[in-house]
């Protein structure tokens, strides 16, 4: 009996290291896979959040990505890179500041929805961290960059993904940011549920209780209890659409 018990140990010792020295690029891949967010390419995805309806479809040209208000008849289309805002069916003009900020608010949640699809984003740089352990459970740790060329006006933001190091679910996240005198926050996934072949997940909110600009470490300090929960991030009425795309 205690030989049988180990030899299961080392086995579980050797699919362990197995997995825990794969390149970022296969661990986003086999997250991806996970994730089923793959259909995302060829399928129209509707949901809720908050006071805003979300629409993203696939194109030939990228996606296009749009946020209807509930009570207003606004809607903000962010396509190739530009934000255009409709005032019952007609376009409205603008200033630049005030485009920038709607667009970083209708891609940011366009985004995370997404992901971890947009980990293959060809601005995106990769970079293992090695493995990471939260809350008990091992992790892969991937870092994310971006290039200045294509990464948008953020491309200097810092991106932490958390993988399960046996079904590669996107459990954690953490990220940095400048705007807005700058900071750090850290997510949680919660309410995990599979819609249509995809998964879709909610996250838990937090912010250091210390301000800090070291993403890295946020990890370690959600272990510590170093992390205050800010919001939930809720997705309701997610459902998906095919789309019939020729793009020869």
């Amino acid at each position: 009996m205690k030989y049988i018990l180990g030899i299961l140990i080392l086995v579980a010792i050797s699919c362990q290291t197995k997995n825990s020295s794969l390149t970022a690029e296969t661990v986003v891949d086999r997250a991806i896979t996970f994730s089923g967010k793959a259909k995302l390419n060829n399928y129209n995805l509707e949901s809720e959040f908050r006071d805003y309806f979300y629409e993203s479809t696939p194109t030939c040209d990228g996606f296009k990505l749009k946020r209807i208000s509930k009570t207003k008849p606004i809607e903000d289309v962010v396509y190739k890179g530009e934000l255009t805002r409709y005032f019952q069916d007609s376009v409205v003009v603008l200033a630049d500041t005030t485009a920038f900020n709607y667009f970083e608010s209708v891609n940011s949640v366009h985004y995370f929805t997404q992901l971890p699809l947009r980990l293959k984003d060809k601005a995106v740089n990769l970079k293992k961290l090695g493995t990471e352990d939260i809350d008990g459970k091992t992790y892969h740790k991937i870092e994310v960059k971006f290039s200045e060329n294509g990464g948008g006006v953020d491309f200097e933001d810092v991106y932490i993904y958390w993988f399960d190091l046996e079904d590669y679910s996107m459990d954690y996240l953490a990220y940095s940011f400048l705007v807005n005198g700058g900071g750090t926050r850290f997510r949680k996934a919660i309410n995990r549920r599979e819609v249509q072949g995809i998964v879709i997940q909610d996250y838990e909110n937090y912010k250091p209780k210390q301000k800090t600009k070291n993403v890295d470490s946020l990890g370690l300090f959600y272990n510590q209890g170093r992390l205050e929960l800010l919001s939930t991030i809720e997705n309701k009425n997610v459902t998906l659409k095919e789309v019939n795309l020729n793009c020869n």
